[in-house]
């Protein structure tokens, strides 16, 4: 019937249009903020995207349960794809003259290929509708959008149409079938409008935004003072991947769920900060970043731990609009207090306590080190192996298994401070004045490999790549090293191997250079006959210690330390020893377990054992 053709097609571009319209807005806005998109290396962006979008592989690896059921509506609805074509073509009754996938024996396969994905959308879908309606994890927040209920709904009846007509359990020509059919079609056109308003958009957008993400964690891009590059001031100015992230938003919460911040009672929630970036973008570009949109408050409470953003199964990125938030605030002199010291003593000292070459100088005399002279290693020490009392002890350990392995190393007795906390608190100016002066110290070394007992410090090092630092020099980090010459059968037994011991994943090992960041380490334990006990939360899903991001020289005041829950869990265990790679991470842990009144516990680094 031509009505009924004519009423099909009217209905198809209205549902069309009321998609396009608000989707065409947000896309002129993630254009029109200045950025570029990321294209290298298009083989290793497509083999990602394969994994990820197409299997799903992150969504049911952080959370296999309910990522099985997602990725089922997933897999459900794109095989759906065709068939609905189909659908339309064939219409109520005559359709529009052809069926797109015949009559033969593969539409009679497609049919019923599609009608077992149905049955498993049906379960799929009908489980998250319980998880989120029922069970509502604190992660998905309390707010219930009836807009998900709406959504599993028609999800819902469009599974059990198809599955009717599949089975043929009402004859073509009906009015019965002809019932059926417009619900189906129903159903189907009341999903563009929905999408495009909700955080279904992720369908949309979320595959383009994980073959786009970057490969490295939280990657900051130096800001240009010539072309008058402060920060983010405005939401313009967080760039536009930010915008493209916070469009493709899923709300599943596992950034919530994965946050240290979030997860000691503190005013952070990294899923809120990306839902209130799409908020602010929807209604002004150009309105500031802070108060009106993020609250300064928060900004400030994050480690830069990377957790949030290594599980987003959607590729959002949530450090990175922290860091440019914060440059932002700390270029206009807005910054939490205790900071001020630490960029005093940076500027001055070119370490954040304030200490002179001269106290560092003296302690690698008195012990023998090295001067760096063409050795085939430079040992870059960071600043605590260098001033802290506590932390040289790790420090000597490491050059002592240096000495004995017959490593040819040396150190530069004039090495200054990467400039890390700096850069993540968002002090930018201090952060490259540091950097340009160390790269033009290491240029000059020309050293073949630097080894660092600092994660942060390895992070940061490798960062100098973006003011020149040569590509020619090797960074790695002791663990790496360490793995190497007991590989070698350079290092012996452990002392600890007969005693329980937990390994403390540092964040910006596990993450920031996973996987090797918390293979090696591993490695290197069994190597030494040390097996350590795993705690709830490990390798790559570690929880942080509190002191990145600057944390460590600033203030905790709210809800309950950082490392005071990492010790907890910890101690669940019961262990002998605990185990770290990174100065800060046994800093902090070291004052967690005595808060806890724990005196029994050693804390060690790799290099002690």
């Amino acid at each position: 019937m031509w009505i009924e053709r004519l009423v099909v097609v009217v209905l198809a571009v209205v549902s069309v249009a009321l998609f396009l319209v608000p989707f065409r807005r947000r896309l002129d806005i993630i254009n029109s903020i200045p950025g570029e998109w990321d294209n290298s290396d298009q083989e290793r962006r497509t083999g990602r995207f394969i994994l990820e979008v197409l299997f799903q592989s992150k969504v049911i690896r952080q959370r296999p349960l309910a990522g099985f059921m997602h990725a089922l509506v997933f897999w459900g609805f794109m095989t759906f794809m065709i068939i609905t074509l189909d659908h339309f073509c064939r219409g109520p009754r005559d359709g529009f003259g052809f069926a797109l996938l015949g009559n033969g024996g593969f539409f009679s396969f497609a049919r019923y290929l599609v009608a077992v994905f149905a049955a498993l959308v049906i379960v799929g879908i009908n489980y998250l509708t319980y998880r989120r309606f029922v069970e509502r994890p604190k992660a998905l927040g309390d707010h219930l959008s009836m807009t998900s209920g709406v959504v599993a709904v028609l999800i819902n009846i469009l599974m059990i149409t198809y599955l009717i007509d599949a089975f043929e359990c009402t004859e073509r020509g009906t009015t019965g079938y002809s019932v059926l059919w417009w619900i189906h079609a129903a159903a189907i056109l009341a999903f563009p409008p929905l999408i495009v308003r909700s955080k279904h958009l992720h369908l949309v957008l979320s595959p383009v935004t994980t073959f786009f993400k970057p490969f490295e964690l939280a990657r900051i891009k130096p800001l240009d003072f010539e072309k008058e590059e402060f920060g983010a001031e405005t939401l313009k100015d967080l760039g536009r991947f930010t915008a493209l992230g916070a469009f493709s938003c899923v709300e599943c919460g596992r950034c919530f769920d994965n946050c240290p911040a979030a997860g000691t009672e503190k005013e952070l929630d990294p899923k809120k900060l990306i839902l209130d970036i799409k908020a602010g973008l929807l209604k002004d570009i150009e309105s500031p970043v802070t108060e009106d949109t993020l609250s300064s408050k928060v900004i400030w409470q994050c480690t830069t731990c990377g957790s949030c953003t290594y599980q987003c199964p959607v590729g959002v990125e949530h450090v990175t609009p922290i860091i440019e938030t914060r440059r932002g605030l700390t270029a206009g002199g807005e910054f939490p207090d205790p900071l001020k010291t630490m960029f005093k003593s940076l500027e001055r000292h070119q370490n954040p306590w304030g200490y002179t070459q001269d106290q560092a100088e003296d302690f690698l005399e008195e012990n023998g080190y090295p001067k760096f002279k063409d050795q085939d290693v430079l040992y870059w020490m960071g600043c605590l192996a260098r001033y802290d009392d506590l932390y040289r002890k790790v420090s000597l350990a490491f050059k002592e298994k240096l000495e004995a392995a017959g490593v040819s190393f040396g150190v530069l007795y004039n090495e200054a401070c990467t400039g890390d906390a700096a850069r993540r608190a968002g002090n930018e100016f201090v952060f490259q004045e540091i950097a340009e002066s160390n790269v033009e110290k290491l240029n000059g070394a020309a050293p073949k490999k630097i080894v660092t007992t600092c994660p942060h410090c390895l992070r940061t090092l490798k960062e100098y790549r973006d003011f020149g630092l040569s590509e020619e020099i090797e960074i790695v980090h002791h663990a790496t090293f360490l793995n190497d010459m007991a590989r070698e059968g350079k290092v012996g037994k452990a002392d600890l191997a007969s005693k329980k011991v937990v390994f403390h994943d540092a964040c910006y090992l596990s993450r920031y250079e996973a996987p090797a960041g918390y293979r090696e380490p591993r490695r290197f334990l069994k190597k030494c006959g040390v097996r350590p006990q795993e705690t709830r939360r490990t390798r790559e899903k570690s929880f942080c210690c509190g002191a990145g991001g600057a944390q460590f020289f600033n203030e905790e005041v709210e809800g309950k330390r950082i490392n005071h829950e990492r010790v907890d869990e910890i101690l669940e265990i019961k262990p002998d020893a605990v185990i770290t790679a990174c100065p800060f991470c046994q800093a902090m842990l070291r004052d967690g377990l005595a808060d806890r009144g724990v005196e029994d516990v050693e804390v060690r680094d790799l290099a002690q054992i």
